[in-house]
């Protein structure tokens, strides 16, 4: 999924600054939890109540904070969303910039993320 969101908000992980080009995210839509669609992207109304934009899957309610790489805020994801770089070429297209920042999917699918000697 992506979105854009002001340059002067964004805490990325080191590494990932240039992840960005001019405030453009990419993220998997498939939440960390049990591989359902984030679906939401909740733009705070009334900041009391919802004190900060998030990426949110409305299934289980695994909510993550799109200005610090895709962290968990609250629910029962055990991991980031994964990122993907992005870039905007020489022609000014938008192009994927590498791989995601790790494995896609639910987390319960990297249990067995090594061989087994059966």
């Amino acid at each position: 999924m992506l979105i854009r969101v002001d340059t002067t908000k964004l805490k990325l992980p080191e590494g990932r600054a240039s992840w960005a080009p001019e405030g453009i995210l990419a993220y998997s839509k498939i939440c960390t939890h049990a591989g359902c669609a984030v679906a939401l992207y909740r733009k705070p109304t009334f900041p009391v109540l919802e004190p900060q934009d998030a990426l949110v899957c409305p299934c289980h309610y695994s909510t993550f904070d799109p200005f610090t790489g895709g962290t968990v805020t609250y629910g029962p994801a055990g991991r980031p969303l994964p990122q993907l770089p992005l870039e905007i070429d020489a022609d000014g297209n938008l192009r994927a910039a590498g791989n995601f920042s790790q494995r896609v999917g639910p987390s319960w699918w990297n249990v067995r993320s090594r061989p087994t000697n059966d």
